[in-house]
């Protein structure tokens, strides 16, 4: 099962995306103090997909990165 996990610490509105994946994907979801990714929390809005560091400029690209992601994982699935 796919696991996202986005930073506490993150000023870019990330709060948002976590609140609607939350909501609208059974996926985990997890909001933690700190990822350990501070410069890159610092520059803009990211989320760990598995453990793999995913960001955008603006909080609608890293919504668009997230959900991209979540797709190809189900295609991905659905070829097996």
């Amino acid at each position: 099962m796919t696991k996202i996990c986005f930073c506490k610490n993150n000023k870019h509105e990330t709060k948002k995306v976590y609140k609607f994946l939350k909501k609208t994907y059974a996926i985990k979801v997890k909001r933690k103090g700190c990822l350990g990714e501070c410069k890159t929390c610092k520059k803009g809005p990211f989320a760990l997909i598995d453990g793999e560091m995913v960001k955008g400029n603006t909080v609608d690209e890293l919504f668009c990165e997230a959900t991209h992601r979540l797709m190809k994982d189900w295609w991905e699935f659905r070829g097996k």
